[in-house]
């Protein structure tokens, strides 16, 4: 549990500085409410964008975006709806990423997903 906790925080500092180095900024790390957990949300440009990170050391490619299934982008969509509600920004426009770390290389999917769960968002 320890190392895949620490893999996660390693992925997870990777796929920020990866982000930076496309022009975002980090609004948060590990945002967590009642709905559930965002592992990073990122400004780009107009664009509120909440992030997947997946760090696969030993699996094939694609595999860290695959385990993003519909329920976990249920719960991450709630999760966001809520810090919107807390930041006061339910006009921002939003954008789902995923980013998948892996050893050697980042593969980063933005607007990944939407949500399906009768939310609005722009």
């Amino acid at each position: 549990m320890k190392q895949t906790y620490e893999t996660g925080l390693a992925g997870e500092e990777t796929a920020e500085q990866y982000l930076a180095e496309q022009g975002m900024i980090c609004l948060k790390r590990r945002y967590r409410n009642k709905c559930g957990e965002i592992d990073l949300i990122m400004q780009d440009k107009d664009t509120t964008v909440f992030v997947e990170v997946k760090t696969r050391r030993k699996a094939g490619p694609g595999q860290g975006l695959m385990a993003v299934n519909s329920k976990k982008q249920s719960r991450i969509a709630k999760a966001a709806t809520l810090y919107l509600m807390t930041e006061k920004k339910l006009n921002a426009v939003v954008r789902f990423d995923i980013v998948e770390v892996r050893t050697d290389s980042v593969i980063h999917i933005p607007n990944a997903f939407q949500p399906a769960c009768g939310m609005f968002f722009h």
